[in-house]
């Protein structure tokens, strides 16, 4: 394992930066973070949900023990947001993942659950992640990904809704003693 390795397994998603490919996952700048919260609460589910771009905005940025937030950069643009919540159930928790409609369709989500797969390497044995019911193209692109759906959880985001509990399963479960 190499050094640089060896100190991402040190502390999953701890480094400054991170190369996926054509894409960048660099820490997300609270100057930045307003600007981009107003193009995401645009995009389904938060569209629907009728979050404004100042509760984004906060959320983004306000510090919480155990979130990693990235601001995604293509070419030098920024193209979206991720959120990852680890430590969680033996494994990371995509807590929000945003691309802006330019840079959809072009495998980021693909390289973001990529990513967290090889950041907890042999540490941890599960990816997890909620989605909105009712988002149908979500649920797919994941469930390609190898995402299974665990179950609902109703009333978690809004009142008569449910978002849909879902993991991947990295590693098989510890063995049982004796």
């Amino acid at each position: 394992m190499t050094d640089a390795r060896a100190a991402a397994h040190a502390l999953p998603f701890a480094a400054r930066r991170h190369d996926l490919d054509s894409v960048t996952l660099l820490p997300l700048d609270t100057a930045t973070a307003p600007a981009l919260a107003a193009r995401v609460v645009a995009l389904d589910p938060w569209a629907r949900l009728g979050l404004a771009a100042a509760a984004m905005a906060d959320r983004m940025t306000r510090p919480s023990p155990g979130a990693h937030r990235f601001a995604v950069v293509d070419a030098g643009r920024l193209v979206g947001y991720v959120a990852v919540r680890h430590p969680f159930m033996r494994g990371p928790y995509l807590e929000t993942i945003a691309i802006l409609p330019e840079a959809q369709r072009r495998g980021i989500a693909r390289r973001v659950i990529g990513w967290m797969a090889r950041e907890v390497e042999g540490l941890d044995a599960n990816l997890w992640l909620c989605v909105t019911e009712w988002n149908a193209a979500a649920r797919a692109t994941y469930a390609a990904l190898g995402f299974v759906e665990v179950g609902p959880i109703p009333d978690l985001v809004a009142a008569g809704q449910s978002e849909i509990f879902m993991r991947r399963a990295l590693a098989p479960p510890p063995s049982r003693p004796g």
